[in-house]
């Protein structure tokens, strides 16, 4: 009778252990599967909600976002805007103000509002209040926040470097899938030959909604665009650059 009861505390004991075994996996593997992108970081709640309805904040590997568009041409049914702007500053200031501005600064004002970047190919996550930030570069994904109508309605965008030509300075940008629009922009900076850099912006998307793609996305985008470049140029003369005249 002490050996069988023995026996079965044992087979007790050793249940016990198997259950504590496997529940220590589940705890480990639940771990394991914890958000990389961590949302309390991100002060828009348009843009988590972004994140969160797309499945980003439970990625393990970001190389799995996809640009909507590829580097090489457009297709033909694409709406397109273009608008120039001419910034009193040589060439060499505006692009490297330009490649390797931190976009804390250069989203952080009115209407325009940075959420985060995401690298693919480190697969890292920056947030607003990291001081560091790398050269703009092919594979980093931008979350914004667009405050319209003074805020009274938000959008959150997300888009992804997809060329940066250091030769012929031009930075291409795609929107990546699954936002409302499909589409891509294509900055050129160009040497005006006076000491000023003449700046061209084309933006080419279309979406399902004749009505967005004719009415509201040129009026908006040709608002965030102004801001953005204005937004440059001022962080440009607070650098005080050399300029060449």
């Amino acid at each position: 009778m002490i050996l069988g009861k023995l026996h079965t505390d044992r087979l007790n004991f050793n249940l016990i252990y198997l259950v504590f075994f496997f529940a220590i996996l589940s705890v480990s593997g639940f771990s394991q599967s914890t958000d990389i992108i961590d949302l309390e970081e991100i002060p828009q709640r348009k843009v988590r909600k972004y994140l969160i309805s797309r499945h980003i904040d439970k990625m393990r590997e970001f190389s799995s976002i996809k640009a909507s568009c590829r580097k090489e041409g457009v297709d033909s049914d694409f709406h397109m805007n273009e608008k120039e702007f001419n910034l009193q500053y040589d060439l060499r200031n505006v692009w490297d103000c330009y490649s390797n501005i931190n976009p804390g600064d250069t989203w952080s004002r009115n209407s325009l509002q940075f959420g985060l970047l995401i690298s693919k190919c480190s697969n890292s996550v920056t947030y607003v209040r990291n001081a560091s930030f790398t050269a703009v570069d092919t594979g980093q994904v931008y979350f914004l926040n667009l405050k319209l109508l003074k805020g009274l309605f938000n959008i959150a965008v997300a888009f992804e470097v997809i060329d940066v030509d250091q030769r012929r300075q031009v930075v291409e940008l795609s929107y990546i899938d699954n936002n409302k629009a499909k589409g891509k922009q294509i900055i050129e900076f160009f040497d005006k030959g006076d000491g000023s850099t003449r700046i061209v912006h084309r933006s080419y998307f279309k979406s399902e909604s004749s009505f967005r793609d004719k009415l509201l996305y040129p009026m908006f985008h040709k608002k965030f665009i102004r801001e953005f470049h204005r937004n440059m140029g001022q962080i440009i003369k607070n650098s005080n650059p050399v300029i060449t005249i």
